[in-house]
């Protein structure tokens, strides 16, 4: 598959050399745009290997009005939130000892979302371009790219459900109890 345009220049932004994930993370800013996850082989994911730096593979491609906003406070913050953290969650339930619990929805204690984002933050790269038509963009980007945790697909359904899962029977809310995050 040829891939031309605005397509071909989003991907070969996503694709230049990976800064360390902090600095990546420092340098987005409030624009709306494209963001890649790239993982190591920690991440027990496959994917295309990153065409420049050896040893990251493509997990994600995403979108966002917001770049920062989307990787801080969902990436990398809460995972009732973030597609990618929910699959990472499940994919790595038993090696980080995760607890995923019922709130609104399925969620992890704060100390498992501490566990969970320190892991990524060992283990994950990420690059990000900016582009107004991000949402048209997205599902071509992808196709092009083909990320082996892509949300849409499995692996990922699979580790997302096992996710839910892990959390047991949803609880009968009590409606007279105020909702409280575990």
């Amino acid at each position: 598959m040829t891939v031309t345009g605005p397509v071909a220049e989003v991907v070969a932004a996503l694709t230049r050399p990976l800064p360390p994930l902090d600095e990546a993370v420092a340098a987005l800013g409030r624009d709306a745009g494209l963001v890649a996850w790239w993982g190591d082989d920690a991440v027990p994911v496959e994917g295309p290997p990153h065409p420049v730096d050896a040893g990251w593979r493509l997990l994600e491609v995403g979108d966002a009005t917001m770049l920062r906003n989307r990787v801080t406070r969902q990436d990398l913050y809460r995972t009732g939130v973030s597609a990618l953290r929910r699959a990472l969650a499940g994919l790595l339930l038993d090696d980080l000892d995760l607890a995923p619990t019922w709130a609104a929805d399925v969620v992890l204690p704060r100390a498992d979302e501490d566990r969970l984002t320190a892991w990524m933050r060992a283990h994950l790269r990420l690059s990000a371009v900016l582009h107004e038509d991000r949402r048209v963009l997205l599902g071509p980007v992808r196709d092009a790219l083909a990320p082996g945790l892509r949300e849409d697909r499995d692996p990922a359904l699979s580790a997302c459900a096992r996710f839910t899962a892990a959390a047991g029977e949803r609880p009968v809310r009590d409606p007279s109890v105020p909702f409280r995050r575990p």
